[in-house]
């Protein structure tokens, strides 16, 4: 199909291959994620009165990846108007549906298209998506079986192996949904050796099976389910006709890929794209891969004018292509565990040397990951045990995180600071607080009256009350409970406020706090934390070793309970933590030399 050809015929409407070729434009602008064009190909058709349900489909679709969900309703209505059976329009218009919030009318719809072979598996796996978003894994576990015969097994194999609670109700349940998952992966490797699932290439280039990302939160055979896992993903990649190794020359001046699906207003993103925005451009020629980020003013920001900046398609066959023939020395992925794409895509080498880093502080047991990026302070002689990769540490915390601005916070009501009352926010993700460390917090409800805990909601009201429900049933006086507040998700101003409340905050022990504990220190808040034996413990550690604060760490538990309760006794001692943190808290932020040892290590390999 010549491109150019199909914009020729476009400049004459009584071409007779006019219709054909504006419809052909659409869909190579859509594959392509080019719907700007797609957008600026139908207005050119209706303006000369070529009006075919191929070209407001295309129209409709368009808008729908634009996040312009109402124009794409009003699309697809035009279509199914005329033909209500049309059932990969109605299933565009039930994806609208559901993110327009009208989840009734999404599973009235979608119910429909999944019954019709043409759309069954875009609305099964979007169905299977929906429930898994809301934590609703018996019915994820419903969908699976009852389409058992109509899906790749491959496919339910990954699928199966993705559904976990966002809360455990306790560690035995933890343990034993995780022992069932390492014996499935398991299974799942054995099988893939023994069936030839080259049907699963075609699968695959439109839809990636979730991360195990939360699964690693359970802190319970991390380690291993990763490695086992790494080893079905490389197995699945092998069904790719891509090679996995590809000779890079090297360049005079070094070309080092940033690859992230989240280069927009997000926190992995606040830590470390300061690497490719003040790395320096006379030695290096840094580029920026967006894997599938939301596009906001951030990521507007990121991509002006920039020449040196690629958008995957989705296609790994065709991004690998392009990928290497920009002949990259070094890439550098931010965020591999928390995109789908970045896990497939870096099994297919498309640079010298390829690192990963601590957006996602754990190993990924994949070996075309040559490089693990960390920092020295985060870093101790257990922690370094754990990795697969060759573990470089960067200067101090590894990132150059900028100043936050007191004018950035505003003010709301959800959290008050009253005389004589002590706020303890433990401002965490709720998927990282783990049933061991109920203890902690049943210990403050229980003995100390004044003093109220603040969680993140997770959004999800059935998995806060579960956690709720968690702690309360461990309570000596269960009115205690009313102690405890969820606060929730909100702009980053209105976040800060929350914090600006707090008198202290404690870390979650499985899984320590990274940018909120950034946030923390910069409004001179104290954190209590414990010595991590992995770096997904010990982020906290390196924040507080950093600014000269080691009496905020504690050995083991039982220090870490006496620690809150004298903190809790003694507001003057919470005071005068705060004034070491004010003093030295600028050595946490805008940390030039981590960038400077970043190019070091570059130029050094």
């Amino acid at each position: 199909m010549d491109i150019n050809i199909l914009k020729e015929d476009l400049q004459n409407p009584k071409n007779p291959r006019f219709l054909q070729s504006a419809v052909n434009l659409c869909l190579h602008y859509n594959n392509l994620g080019k719907f700007i064009e797609t957008i600026d190909v139908t207005n050119k058709a209706l303006k000369n009165r070529v009006i075919h349900n191929a070209i407001i489909g295309n129209r409709g679709y368009a808008y729908l990846k634009l996040k312009k969900y109402n124009l794409a309703i009003k699309y697809f209505k035009k279509i199914l108007t005329k033909n209500k059976n049309d059932n990969f329009t109605k299933f565009n218009y039930a994806v609208c549906l559901k993110l327009t919030n009208n989840n009734a009318g999404y599973l009235k719809l979608i119910n429909e298209t999944i019954v019709n072979d043409q759309t069954f598996l875009n609305s099964f796996l979007d169905l299977y998506e929906y429930y898994r978003n809301l934590n609703k894994v018996t019915e994820c576990l419903k969908l699976l079986n009852l389409y058992d015969k109509k899906i790749n097994r491959t496919l339910k194999n990954l699928l199966q192996i993705n559904l976990f609670p966002i809360v455990y109700k306790s560690k035995e349940e933890t343990e034993k949904i995780i022992d069932n998952i390492d014996i499935e992966i398991k299974n799942s490797i054995s099988e893939l050796k023994l069936r030839d699932c080259k049907d699963l290439k075609v699968l695959l280039n439109h839809y990636l099976p979730p991360t195990n990302f939360y699964l690693s939160y359970a802190n319970y055979k991390t380690l291993q389910i990763q490695k086992n896992y790494s080893i079905l993903l490389e197995n699945i990649s092998n069904n790719f006709d891509i090679k996995k190794e590809h000779a890079i020359v090297k360049n005079r001046r070094k070309k080092v890929a940033f690859v992230s699906s989240i280069l927009n207003k997000h926190t992995v993103t606040n830590l470390f794209i300061n690497w490719y925005k003040l790395i320096n451009k006379d030695t290096f020629e840094p580029w920026l891969i967006d894997t599938g980020s939301i596009q906001d003013e951030h990521y507007a920001e990121l991509i002006k004018n920039n020449d040196k900046y690629y958008r995957t398609v989705g296609n790994l066959e065709i991004d690998i292509n392009f990928l290497r023939k920009q002949n990259f020395d070094f890439v550098i992925f931010f965020d591999y565990h928390m995109s789908r794409y970045n896990q497939f895509l870096s099994r297919f080498k498309f640079g010298h040397k390829t690192c990963v880093t601590w957006g996602h502080p754990l190993t990924t047991y994949n070996k075309g990951i040559d490089f693990f990026l960390s920092g020295e302070e985060l870093e101790n002689s257990l922690t370094e045990k754990n990795y697969s990769e060759k573990l470089i540490k960067l200067n101090n915390l590894s990132v150059c995180y900028n100043d936050i601005s007191q004018d950035d916070i505003e003010k709301n009501n959800y959290v008050e600071k009253k005389e004589g009352e002590i706020n303890i926010g433990i401002l965490q993700s709720m998927f990282k607080i783990l049933p061991d460390e109920d203890e902690i917090f049943v210990n403050i409800l229980n003995n100390f009256k004044k003093t109220k805990l603040y969680f993140l909601s997770s959004g999800l009201n059935t998995v806060d009350k579960l956690f709720k429900n968690r702690i309360a049933e461990k309570l000596s006086n269960k009115n205690n409970i009313e102690k405890l507040y969820f606060l929730p998700k909100t702009k980053r101003k209105f976040y800060l406020d929350y914090i600006r409340n707090m008198d202290f905050l404690i870390d979650s022990l499985s899984w320590s706090g990274g940018n909120t504990h950034f946030e923390a220190l910069s409004l001179n808040k104290p954190i209590l934390t414990v010595h991590g034996s992995t770096l997904k413990q010990n982020v906290t550690s390196g924040l507080l070793k950093r600014i000269n604060c080691k009496s905020l760490i504690q050995e083991n538990k039982n220090d870490f309970f006496k620690k809150i309760e004298y903190f809790i006794n003694n507001k003057s001692f919470i005071n005068e933590n705060s004034l070491i943190i004010e003093k030295n808290k600028m050595l946490l932020f805008n940390d030039i030399s981590t960038i400077n040892s970043l190019e070091d290590f570059i130029s050094k390999n």
